[in-house]
């Protein structure tokens, strides 16, 4: 029986799919269902993935908003949320998880609009608290840069001082990665015309932009793919190093339901590791984030970027962590580079990030399942 990506409404599917089987019993199908998803038993998965007690304690906490950090992109933080929802996981532990693509996230998790959300790293969530902002981060998965900057290779550009007067596009808000960057060789903000953009990369080429915020794993594979030849300005060779896919929670919605939180991330990553089980899983994923996208999906291209995030993430996981977990040290450098260049007023990393949750779903680098 070939295994598909499940729908939210897992039980109602699970018992259609069984009665159709021909030749096989409701017992065998659902047993072979619940072996799939990695639960001990079928058909009562929230009662088996959860103590009745934790589940009312998650129930009461209401629809939970999760803001997307790049529309339904293929990347960490985004995908396996995806795929969480589709086979069930939030619901067998008792999670109501509305997904939206995310926009001005900082503001819309800290004002409670949404609880959960996706930002670019460490430093987004460092500036946002030092602006008062109230949210926390609960995990992070890469600890290298996964941003860079883009210029046409015959642009012009040719150091960074170059990029003075020129007009640079991003996303969402300006990297402070890049500012950083850029105060190091003598640049302040004001000297580089920043414009906020969409998501399509042909703007660089098309000449409305001069350079463009972007991802390692997207853009440069993007523009390479329709001829176009690029120069790639890493942030971690000007000596300013980051993380990258920070998952953000509303600090006092965190406090107020804890168990939500560490089911959250229970949930997403054990759909994590689900999707690198396989290629089969992964194009399974993609087909479900495709289907929730309204502009268009590139499944082989999304399916690279998501290979690309794996090996940044994979290479750069500090010894005895689990994906997703995060430390002092790890956001350490990112901190420092604020503080030194300015950019935040105090570097307050015990503030701007909480481990507890995270730390309570992992055990010798796998998601306890099913939870306590």
């Amino acid at each position: 029986m070939e295994m598909r990506l499940m729908p939210k409404t897992i039980t109602d599917q699970t018992t259609r799919k069984a009665k159709s089987m021909q030749g096989r019993g409701l017992r065998l199908a659902a047993a072979a269902l619940a072996a799939w998803l990695g639960l001990s038993a079928a058909p009562a998965f929230a009662d088996e993935a959860i103590s009745a007690a934790r589940c009312a304690q998650n129930k009461a906490a209401g629809k939970i908003t999760f803001l997307t950090s790049f529309a339904y992109a293929a990347s960490a933080g985004i995908l396996d949320v995806v795929a969480a929802n589709e086979l069930g996981y939030f619901k067998a532990l008792c999670l109501d998880v509305a997904m939206e693509p995310g926009s001005t996230n900082t503001q819309l998790v800290s004002a409670g609009t949404a609880q959960l959300a996706g930002l670019g790293g460490a430093s987004d969530v460092l500036v946002a608290v030092d602006n008062g902002a109230d949210l926390v981060g609960v995990a992070t998965y890469g600890n290298v840069g996964a941003i860079e900057l883009l210029t046409m290779a015959d642009s012009g550009i040719e150091t960074l001082k170059d990029f003075a007067g020129k007009t640079v596009g991003y996303k969402g808000a300006i990297p402070p990665q890049f500012l950083a960057m850029f105060l190091d060789a003598g640049l302040d903000q004001d000297s580089v015309n920043w414009v906020s953009v969409g998501y399509d990369p042909v703007i660089l080429p098309n000449g409305s932009v001069q350079g463009l915020a972007a991802y390692k794993s997207n853009e440069p594979k993007a523009l390479a793919a329709k001829g176009y030849k690029v120069k790639e300005w890493d942030p971690d060779a000007f000596g300013v190093h980051s993380t990258f896919n920070t998952l953000v929670a509303n600090g006092s919605f965190a406090k107020a339901h804890p168990t939500v939180v560490e089911d959250f991330l229970r949930a997403t990553f054990k759909a994590f590791a689900w999707i690198n089980a396989s290629d089969d899983h992964l194009d399974q994923a993609l087909a479900a984030a495709a289907a929730l996208s309204t502009s268009g999906y590139d499944l082989e291209t999304s399916k690279a970027r998501w290979k690309v995030e794996m090996d940044l993430i994979a290479k750069s996981l500090p010894k005895g962590a689990a994906v997703g977990q995060q430390s002092l040290a790890q956001w350490t450098p990112e901190a420092e580079t604020l503080s030194r260049f300015k950019l935040i007023k105090t570097a307050e990393i015990a503030k701007a990030q909480d481990n507890r949750y995270i730390d309570a779903v992992v055990k010798d680098g796998a998601v306890v399942w099913p939870a306590p």
